[in-house]
């Protein structure tokens, strides 16, 4: 039962991370230059880690019950990794008191 509640958890993860993606992706165009480049790294970046977990979830689905722990570690540590890089980019972007999503 752990490792199902942890794919349903890490599922529901995901897709409120969409969300939050998506809003990062309708903010209002930075104004300089080089705001929008780091908003628009950010986001193929962010984006890239998605899909990169997406897939190790799917994996830990396929393998038996005794080695999905793997993914587990590697699927905790892309996702906190995520959140934290979005955050720091939009404390950037948008300066501290507007710090990211999260």
């Amino acid at each position: 039962m752990v490792r199902q509640q942890f794919m349903t958890e890490m599922d529901v993860r995901l897709k409120e991370f969409d969300d939050k993606l998506a809003r990062l992706a309708a903010r209002p165009r930075p104004k300089s230059e080089q705001a929008r480049m780091e908003r628009e790294k950010t986001y193929y970046f962010l984006k890239a880690r998605r899909d990169e977990l997406r897939d190790q979830l799917l994996q830990a689905q396929a393998t038996p019950d005794d080695g999905w722990h793997k993914f587990k570690a590697s699927m905790e540590r892309i996702y906190e990794d995520m959140v934290r890089y979005m955050d720091e980019t939009c404390a950037k972007i948008d300066g501290p008191e507007h710090a990211g999503l999260y």
